[in-house]
């Protein structure tokens, strides 16, 4: 016959159970159930004449007031750290995470619970438990339990998946822990221990997008040579000092007598500018399509590193925010060595909101892009707004190449080169924008994130004052 396994089923409890500190303060000394017990416990001694009693009462102040200074010094000295290997990650990429707790005194740690904030989108191989957090459904716990002796310490691994773009904050920590009879318990959360870790998007070559892989963006020929393409060579000539000795055709040379050096086709502008549309519906109310979004980042990813690979000098600009920020982005052209890294950051930081409507964002945006370059312009639909905007842009002499990434197929717009890249998603199904019922009886509308309930909620009740009107 087996016996029953306490510390097991104390550590399961405490890994269930939400931290719900009693406190170390000398309130929570005087309001503790056991001094109260000892009060009347002293008063029935005294009355009574039990000098029994009165050792009892004496036992049961000295393990209280021990239970609390040993709280009070539990958390004292402790150390915590998370170690990374780096901090960028690529989408299904494996990293190793060690987590360190020390305790440096002479008191041991009877018993140690950390709750570590993490978000959902790094997960956690193997079986550790990782309930949600109430606050926020995309935030669990990474919860461990410890036992430290005097001047321990301990160290743990795990392996996470980065599975989502974005920019993750890690932490805060939550350090709960007591005297050895759990009378009472401290906690202290670790405000100021926060990490980021950032995802990039996903990377794809241009033929599985549908794009081809030689010139995408339609370089033309020109008479003013801004650029030479080292890859289209169109004749040769004789030498000139000026010449670098890496143009020097040398079968030419050979074959006249004379140095010959290559004469390369010049380009229009190896400038290119990616304008995103971060809305992913026409009609605002309807929310975000994190799969459409999630999408476009990929495209944009894509074709900033085959465009820096070819040499372009590339730059980026969007009508949404980044994380934490509520103002339009954008990343000025640029061939530096670190130019893939910002656009990727960027792309990984990119939020649902969305600063204002794509057309009024290139009207606005236009002026700022510089004169020559390439705009791409990357959205999910189109509408007549965009459609208008893109023949006032090409009038003016803007260079554009528009990529739709919805379903329906692209309008012609003469002058553009447009590509139609649909995604493979089906799109969400949601209640019409005259839907009469009763929202919340729409299997649809059970479907919907809450943003998306509030302003559908709030567009019915717009649209019934206005036909009340």
């Amino acid at each position: 016959m087996g016996f029953f396994d306490f510390e097991n089923a104390e550590r399961e409890e405490l890994e269930i159970q939400p931290l719900q500190g009693r406190g170390d303060t000398l309130q929570a000394l005087l309001d503790h159930r056991w001094i109260g017990f000892a009060l009347i416990t002293l008063v029935i001694a005294i009355l009574a004449g039990i000098q029994e009693l009165l050792t009892l009462v004496a036992f049961t102040v000295v393990v209280v007031l021990v239970g609390w200074f040993w709280s009070r010094s539990s958390l004292s000295n402790l150390f915590y750290q998370r170690r990374f290997p780096y901090r960028r990650f690529f989408p299904d990429e494996e990293f190793e995470v060690t987590i360190t707790v020390e305790n440096r005194k002479l008191l041991p740690i009877s018993w140690l619970q950390i709750e570590d904030e993490w978000p959902m989108y790094l997960e956690l191989g193997g079986e550790r438990f990782m309930p949600r957090a109430e606050h926020d459904p995309d935030l669990g716990y990474l919860i461990n339990t410890y036992s430290l002796r005097w001047y321990e310490r301990i160290r743990r691994r795990y392996t996470f998946t980065a599975r989502h773009r974005g920019v993750f904050q890690i932490g805060p920590a939550s350090l709960l822990s007591g005297d050895p009879f759990s009378l009472f318990d401290r906690k202290l959360t670790l405000a100021d221990r926060h990490e980021v870790l950032i995802v990039y998007p996903r990377i794809k070559p241009l033929d599985e997008l549908g794009l081809p892989m030689k010139d995408p963006f339609g370089d033309r020929r020109v008479q003013r040579r801004l650029f030479e393409d080292p890859n289209r060579t169109m004749g040769i000539r004789d030498y000139s000092p000026r010449d670098s000795f890496r143009h020097i055709h040398w079968k030419a040379t050979a074959h006249t007598g004379t140095l010959q050096t290559r004469v390369y086709e010049p380009t229009r502008s190896l400038r290119t500018v990616l304008c995103l549309n971060v809305a992913t519906f026409e009609r605002y109310w309807r929310g975000v399509w994190p799969a459409m979004l999630e999408y476009e980042m990929e495209v944009a990813a894509s074709l900033a590193h085959w465009s820096l690979e070819q040499g372009h000098s590339v730059g980026m600009s969007a009508n949404g925010t980044l994380a934490h920020a509520d103002q339009p982005f954008r990343i000025p052209p640029s061939r530096n060595r670190d130019q893939l890294m910002h656009i990727l950051q960027a792309l990984a930081a990119v939020s649902y909101f969305v600063s204002s409507t794509f057309d009024r964002f290139l009207i606005e945006e236009s002026p700022r892009l510089p004169w020559g370059a390439t705009l791409v312009l990357i959205t999910p639909f189109m509408n007549d707004a965009i459609a208008a905007t893109i023949l006032r842009l090409r009038d003016s002499g803007r260079r554009l190449v528009l990529i739709l990434l919805g379903k329906p197929e692209p309008p012609h717009i003469p002058g553009v080169l447009t590509y139609h890249l649909p995604i493979q998603d089906v799109e969400p199904d949601l209640p019409p924008e005259d839907f009469e019922g009763d929202l919340d009886d729409s299997e649809a509308f059970a479907n919907l994130t809450p943003r998306q309930r509030y302003l559908l909620r709030r567009t019915k009740e717009e649209a019934d004052r206005a036909k009340q009107a």
